[in-house]
């Protein structure tokens, strides 16, 4: 561990792509709780290895074109002086290397998130992110009062685990029933906070998926053939 201040600023930027590249991936995908070694090792890994490719790039055009890079032989040997001297033009590649390292680790982490396996994700993912993505299904969630609650899908708590502490908003259209009630009512307001604690069952109605155009046309022409005969007869 650094012992000074310089030291561990020095640390944490150097850090910096493998902290982008788990964020990057927990914002694509479900919110995953690993153990702080692995997530340390993820942090620590991506880091060097980014920031050795971007030095191996670095290299290749140190050798193309040393007239436009830092000397990196003479900092080096001089250490201190050659850095003085040269604050600016060091300052500069520095903050380019360190932003394409953390280029390269974002768009890692975009390419490897994937889907992830169901077995590793909540039952809620499954059904709202897994089946159709992209899409605001219908929500119904019974209660443990015996009231109902129904709406579209605005957001919901994307933690890998089947946690009771954890939230679920529906947006109108809104309708409601009451505990003891026989229907549900339409809800005059714009959106609904429901806790997973209170949830006894929840129903989700997806969206139908458009037909193909050529099938759409092929049931067309087959609707309208008998009724064409039938006209001309």
């Amino acid at each position: 561990m650094p012992t000074t201040v310089t030291g561990l600023v020095l640390l944490v930027v150097l850090l910096l792509p493998g902290l982008a590249f788990v964020i990057v991936r927990e914002r694509r995908g479900s919110e995953r709780r690993p153990t702080p070694f692995r997530e340390t090792g993820t942090v620590v890994f991506c880091s060097v290895l980014t920031e050795l490719a971007v030095l191996a790039v670095f290299g290749v055009v140190r050798g193309l074109l040393p007239h436009l890079t830092p000397d990196v032989g003479r900092l080096v040997r001089e250490g201190a002086p050659y850095a003085q001297a040269h604050y600016a033009e060091l300052v500069w590649w520095a903050g380019g290397l360190l932003s394409a390292a953390c280029a390269l680790a974002v768009a890692a982490a975009a390419v490897t998130a994937g889907v992830p396996h169901s077995s590793a994700m909540s039952a809620w993912w499954v059904m709202f992110e897994k089946w159709y993505p992209g899409e605001s299904p219908l929500v119904g969630c019974v209660l443990e009062d015996g009231s109902y609650v129904e709406g579209r899908l605005a957001s919901f708590n994307v933690s890998s685990d089947d946690l009771p502490d954890r939230d679920l908003v529906l947006v109108e259209p809104l309708k409601y029933r009451a505990p003891g009630a026989v229907d549900a009512q339409d809800f005059p307001w714009g959106s609904v906070c429901v806790s997973a604690r209170r949830i006894v069952s929840m129903f989700v109605s997806y969206p139908l998926a458009p037909e193909p155009e050529g099938e759409t046309e092929r049931e067309g022409e087959a609707e309208g053939t008998p009724g064409s005969a039938a006209v001309a007869s």
